[in-house]
C-alpha cells in the first residue's frame, strides 16, 4: 500500500446491469473520494459487461479510470479468457492495492497481484439481509466457512446472537409438522424419504454455472441425478425465482410430468402464502445442492446435505459427497445433520464479520478497504451485527 491513497481495480466480465447499478456503483461512491478508481470490463455481451448506462450511472464520478475491452476475444473473458496473459500483465502493471472482481473465470484472478477478492452474494436465508449486501471472499461458492475462533470470540459470537436467535428458532414449527403439512398439500409421499432439490439458476447471463459439477442444463442436472439414485427417494423441487422470471422452463416441467412417481416441481408459493423453498426445506429429509447459497437454510432448518461441488464445504455442515449412501442413509433415518451450535455460529460470524452493505450510509470507503485487508475483524462485529438484526424479529423473514 502506498499511503492514504489506494488504487483499486473493480475487474467485472461478468457483472449485470442490477449488480452493477445495485452493488457496484455504491461502492464505487464511498471508493473514489479518496481514493484511485478503475474499472476493466468487457463490453455488453449476454446480459453482461460494461456499457453506456453504466457509463451514466457514474456520470457524478469523473475521477474513475475505465478500461474497456472491446476486441474479438472480449466474450472470453467470462469464462476463459484468451488473452489470460495481456490481462494479467496489463493488472501487473497496474500495481492495484486492492482488486473487486465479479468474474466465473476464477484462473486468471488468482495471479493478479495486490488484495483480491471476489464479490459474492450475502443473503443468507432465512435471516433477513438487504438484497444487495455482500460478502468478499478469496474464492466463491465456500459454503459455511467459519473463521478460526478462540473460546473468547465463540463466546462474545454467542452473547451478540443471543438475544435475536431463539425467537427465530421458536418461530418456527417442528420438523414433524411441517413435514406432514407440505406433504399433504404438496401430495408428497408419507412412505418415502423426500429428498429436496432447490434448482439454481440458468439464465444465459449467469456464467457461474461452467463450475457445476453435474450436467446442464437443469433438466439435465435432475435426469443425472434420477440415473444415480435409490428409487425409494422422492424428489421434490421448487425453481430459483429468476428462473420462473426469465427462463424457459418447458423442460423441466414435462420432465416432473413425466416422472411423477420419482419427483415433483412444486410452485413458488404455498396456499398460506408462505415461500415454498424455506418450508420444504424443513419438511425434507435432505437436499442436494451444487452451489446454491440455499445451503444456509439447510443449516439452519438441521437438514442433512449431500453436495456436488468444486469447492469447499465446511465440516460442521456434514455434507456428504456420497449420493448412494447418503440416500441410503435417509432410507435407515440416519443422514447426518448439519450442527445446530455451528449453525448458531455460522450466522452470527456471517452477519457481524462478513457482511457489507454498500448502501449502508455510515459505511465509508475506508470501512469497505477494511474489510478487503481484514477479513476477520472482531472489533466491527457489533455494530455490524446491529446494522441486519433489526429486521430479524419479523416472522416472516424465517422459515415456516
Amino acid at each position: 500500500m502506498r499511503g492514504a491513497t489506494m488504487r483499486v481495480l473493480f475487474y467485472l466480465p461478468v457483472i449485470t446491469p442490477w449488480w452493477f447499478e445495485n452493488i457496484i456503483v455504491p461502492l464505487l461512491e464511498k471508493l473514489a473520494a479518496d481514493n484511485e478508481i478503475h474499472i476493466l470490463a468487457p463490453i455488453v455481451w449476454k446480459g453482461t459487461g460494461v456499457g453506456q448506462c453504466q457509463y451514466d450511472l457514474c456520470a457524478h464520478m469523473p475521477q474513475i479510470h475505465w478500461h474497456i475491452v472491446t476486441d474479438h476475444d472480449h466474450v472470453s473473458m467470462r469464462t476463459k479468457a484468451t488473452q489470460a496473459g495481456a490481462i494479467i500483465d496489463f493488472v501487473k502493471g497496474l500495481a492495484p492495492d486492492f482488486v473487486l472482481c465479479r468474474s466465473a473465470d476464477l484462473e486468471t484472478v488468482r495471479q493478479f497481484p495486490g488484495i483480491v477478492r471476489h464479490i459474492t452474494e450475502g443473503g443468507a436465508e432465512p435471516l433477513s439481509f438487504p438484497v444487495d449486501a455482500v460478502h468478499f471472499t478469496k474464492e466463491p461458492f465456500a459454503h459455511g466457512i467459519i473463521p478460526d475462533l478462540d473460546d473468547a470470540h465463540f463466546r462474545r459470537l454467542n452473547s451478540l446472537v443471543e438475544p435475536y436467535w431463539q425467537p427465530l428458532v421458536d418461530a418456527c414449527p417442528a420438523k414433524g409438522a411441517a413435514r406432514n403439512a407440505i406433504r399433504q398439500w404438496a401430495k408428497l409421499p408419507f412412505d418415502r424419504p423426500i429428498l429436496f432439490l432447490p434448482l439454481e439458476y440458468e439464465h444465459e447471463e449467469n456464467f457461474f454455472t461452467i463450475h457445476r459439477k453435474g450436467a446442464l442444463p437443469n433438466v439435465r442436472w435432475v435426469e443425472e441425478l434420477l440415473d444415480a439414485l435409490d428409487p425409494r427417494v422422492f424428489v421434490a423441487m421448487t425453481n430459483h425465482p429468476l428462473n420462473e422470471l426469465y427462463v424457459d422452463n418447458s423442460a423441466i416441467e414435462m420432465l416432473a410430468a413425466t416422472h411423477p412417481e420419482r419427483l415433483s416441481l412444486l410452485p413458488a408459493q404455498m396456499p398460506s402464502g408462505a415461500r415454498t423453498t424455506p418450508s420444504l426445506m424443513r419438511a425434507a429429509d435432505g437436499v442436494y445442492l451444487g452451489d446454491s447459497k440455499a445451503f444456509s437454510l439447510a443449516a439452519f432448518c438441521g437438514t442433512p446435505i449431500v453436495r456436488r461441488s468444486k469447492f469447499e464445504s465446511a465440516n460442521w455442515l456434514g455434507a456428504s459427497e456420497n449420493l448412494e449412501g447418503f440416500a441410503a442413509d435417509l432410507i435407515k433415518g440416519c443422514a447426518l445433520a448439519p450442527s445446530d451450535a455451528s449453525a448458531r455460529t455460522w450466522f452470527a460470524c456471517h452477519a457481524a464479520n462478513n457482511l457489507v452493505w454498500p448502501k449502508d450510509p455510515e459505511l465509508t470507503g475506508a470501512d469497505i478497504l477494511e474489510r478487503l485487508s481484514k477479513p476477520f475483524n472482531p472489533e466491527r462485529w457489533e455494530r455490524n451485527l446491529g446494522v441486519y438484526a433489526a429486521d430479524w424479529m419479523r416472522g416472516e423473514q424465517v422459515a415456516t
